[in-house]
C-alpha cells in the first residue's frame, strides 16, 4: 500500500481528496481537509512525500526543451527561463532534465523525455509548423506548457511576453521624437517574431505613416540580414532609425552600421528587444532603448501551470501574456 492509500484510509476520504489536500487545492471542505491532516500527523508523514505518488508514482522530474544554439552564454534568454523554472520546480522537490533542441532535435529529445517517465514538459518551441511530437505528450497525459513561442494548432497552455505591444510602445516612441523613415531588422519566422512585424506595420498605420518593403529587413536562409540591411542603407533615402527585433542581431546590425560609418544614434537611432539577453562590446551595455523581458519570470509561470495541470488534469489551456518593461536610453535621439 502506497502512503497515499494509507492516508486515504486512515482518513476516510478517497485518494483524489489526500491528493488536493496536500496540493493546498481549494476544493476540499475544511471537514476533510481536517481529516488529512489528522492523518498525516499520525502517520508521522510530510506532504512532500506524498507528492509524487499523488502524481501518479512519478519521478519528480520536469522535461524542458530550449534552443540554446551552438554555444549557451550564460546570461540568454533561455538560461533565465531555465532559472526561474529550476527554481520554481526545487520548490515542489522536483528536478528539471534538460534539452538543448540546437540542430532539429526537439522532435527526437521529446520522445526520449517521454520514455524517462517525466511529469510535466516545458519546450520553447523552434519547428515551425510541427505539433505532432507535441501532440504525443498530450496523448501521454503528460502536462504540457509553452513558452515564448506559440504553436499553431495545438491547444496548450503558453507563457510569453507581448511581442506585439512591445514593438507599437517602441515605434510609437520613436514616432514621437519625429522619426517617420523607420527601418525593420528582423528574423521573418517564429510567432514571436511575426507577432512584432505586426507591431511595427501597425504603428506605421496608426500614425498614417505608408509602410515601405524598402525599409524591411527580413532576413531567410536565402537572405542574410546583413545584405538586406546593407542595401537599405544604401538608398537615397535610408531610415532615420531602425527597430531590431532580436537581440541576437544587434551584432550584425552594429557591424554593419560601422561599415557605413554610421553612429548610434548620431547618425541613425536603434530600439531593440531584449538587448540585455546578447553578449554586446561593452560600450553598448546599458545602452539601447528597449523592451525586456523576464525570462525568470517566464519559467516560474510555466512550471506553475505544469503543477495546476498536474491537480486539475482536465484544466483549460491558458495563454498567459506578460508585458515588458520599456527603457529610454542613449540609443535615440529626436529628430530635428
Amino acid at each position: 500500500m502506497s502512503k497515499l492509500d494509507e492516508v486515504a484510509k486512515l482518513a476516510g476520504v478517497s485518494k483524489a481528496t489526500v491528493s488536493r489536500v496536500i496540493n493546498n487545492s481549494e476544493t476540499v471542505s475544511p471537514a476533510a481537509r481536517q481529516k488529512v491532516l489528522d492523518a498525516l500527523q499520525a502517520l508521522q508523514f510530510q506532504p512532500h512525500e506524498l507528492k509524487r505518488s499523488s502524481s501518479g508514482g512519478g519521478n519528480g522530474v520536469l522535461g524542458m526543451i530550449l534552443p540554446f544554439g551552438k554555444q549557451i552564454w550564460g546570461h540568454s534568454f533561455g538560461i533565465e527561463i531555465l532559472a526561474g523554472a529550476e527554481e520554481k520546480a526545487f520548490e515542489q522537490d522536483c528536478l528539471i532534465l534538460l534539452g538543448n533542441s540546437n540542430g532539429g532535435r526537439e522532435t527526437a529529445l521529446t520522445g526520449s523525455m517521454i520514455g524517462r517517465g517525466i511529469e510535466g514538459l516545458i519546450v520553447m518551441s523552434s519547428e515551425r509548423g510541427q505539433r505532432e511530437h507535441l501532440q504525443q505528450v498530450q496523448a501521454h497525459g503528460i502536462p504540457l506548457v509553452l513558452v515564448d513561442q506559440k504553436v499553431e494548432g495545438l491547444g496548450a497552455h503558453l507563457v510569453r511576453g507581448d511581442s506585439f505591444m512591445g514593438a507599437v510602445t517602441l515605434m510609437t516612441h520613436l514616432i514621437g521624437l519625429g522619426h517617420r523613415r523607420i527601418g525593420l531588422v528582423s528574423p521573418n519566422k517564429h510567432y514571436t517574431y511575426t507577432e512584432r512585424i505586426k507591431g511595427y506595420r501597425y504603428a506605421l498605420m496608426e500614425h498614417n505613416i505608408s509602410s515601405d518593403a524598402r525599409f524591411e529587413a527580413l532576413e531567410s536562409e536565402e537572405q542574410p540580414a546583413a545584405g538586406l540591411l546593407s542595401h537599405m542603407l544604401d538608398a537615397d533615402e535610408r531610415p532615420s532609425a531602425l527597430f531590431v527585433t532580436s537581440p541576437g542581431m544587434l551584432g550584425t546590425v552594429i557591424s554593419v552600421l560601422n561599415q557605413k560609418r554610421l553612429r548610434i544614434p548620431d547618425d541613425i537611432s536603434l530600439v531593440t528587444f531584449d538587448e540585455s539577453y546578447t553578449a554586446l562590446p561593452e560600450e553598448y551595455k546599458n545602452f539601447f532603448t528597449s523592451i525586456n523581458q523576464s525570462g525568470k519570470l517566464i519559467g516560474t509561470i510555466a512550471v506553475e501551470l505544469l503543477f495546476r495541470q498536474q491537480r486539475d488534469p482536465q484544466l483549460e489551456p491558458q495563454e498567459i501574456v506578460l508585458p515588458g518593461t520599456f527603457t529610454a536610453r542613449r540609443s535615440v535621439r529626436p529628430l530635428l
